[in-house]
């Protein structure tokens, strides 16, 4: 989820709570519940940190128990409040971060530094609008109806729950049409992800693999039919040292689809990878790596990013 998401979310969850809770503890489980993010700022050194780096370590059961253990010392320099409630509180909010991430398609490395690997439930774009304003018109209504506070975080906390479980099964349905549009193509794939799309649980992106290459094919629930999907064609090129550069390998432990093909720019061989499952985003473009090489083989310059 997107940090203002987080924040709100933080805050409401403490309305919640009842009265006689201090605010050292509220206050630590809502930068509790921000602390994660501040990994984005590995982007300043490091061009790839977005996906070599963020949602790894802070974002992680252990290493996220190192952040509690900040937070609660940050809190506790202010207000000597009982250390080990402020850390509980803390990462309680830490762990509410991390639940709303695993709900979207990018993948968080819960299981760090045991495993690398990315867990994704896939349910919600980076950026859902829907989510948002269900958690920002309760938490208005929790301060303009003070008397009413409690009661209504927590109803607003379970309508929380009943938009993930209703976007769950959305999810389930745009896996069976998929599968259905994948059978009547006479496409027998590999494997396959629906992963989700912008704004919101209407619009899902389907990709398939098999042995030539990739269908993708983005498509709504209601109102349209789905359109022959895309086909990225596999490529038996041996690019020799270039898959062993560190940029290379960051992106493809990352990447869910990857799929390379080559170009040419004023003389320059020009290695492109994506990554399939994120073909469409707010900022522009795919999810890309490219590579300008001469002929000697050497690396003129890489870029990383959306904007391609």
């Amino acid at each position: 989820m997107d940090i203002v998401t987080h924040g709100i979310t933080g805050v409401l969850a403490s309305r919640a709570l009842p009265s006689g809770y201090k605010g050292s503890l509220m206050a630590a489980a809502i930068i509790g519940g921000l602390a994660p993010d501040l990994d984005v700022i590995a982007g300043l050194w490091d061009p790839m940190a977005a996906i070599t780096v963020h949602r790894t370590v802070t974002h992680s059961l252990f290493g996220g128990g190192m952040v509690s253990l900040a937070v609660a010392g940050l809190i506790w320099g202010f207000r000597r409040e009982n250390f080990l409630r402020l850390f509980t509180f803390a990462y309680l909010g830490l762990l509410s971060h991390i639940g709303l991430d695993l709900l979207t398609s990018f993948g968080t490395a819960v299981l760090w530094p045991l495993s690398d690997r990315r867990f994704a439930l896939a349910q919600y774009y980076i950026i859902d609008p829907i989510f948002s304003a269900i958690v920002l018109t309760f938490l208005i209504a929790t301060f303009w109806l003070k008397g009413k506070r409690e009661s209504l975080a927590k109803i607003a906390l379970m309508g929380i729950a009943l938009y993930v479980l209703a976007v769950g099964v959305h999810k389930w349905i745009a896996v069976s049409r998929w599968q259905a549009f994948m059978e009547s193509q006479g496409i027998r794939p590999t494997r396959s992800a629906v992963l989700p799309l912008f704004p919101g649980p209407f619009r899902w992106l389907g990709i398939s693999e098999t042995d030539k290459g990739f269908y993708q094919q983005s498509f709504r629930l209601y109102g349209s039919k789905t359109y022959a999907p895309h086909f990225f064609s596999k490529t038996n090129s041996d690019l020799g040292d270039l898959e062993r550069l560190r940029e290379v390998q960051g992106f493809l432990r990352f990447a869910r689809f990857p799929w390379k093909r080559e170009l040419y720019d004023r003389g320059l061989r020009v290695v492109e990878y994506r990554d399939l499952a994120f073909a469409d985003h707010p900022l522009g473009g795919p999810l890309s790596l490219r590579l300008w090489v001469d002929e000697s083989g050497n690396v003129r310059k890489f870029e990383f990013g959306h904007r391609f």
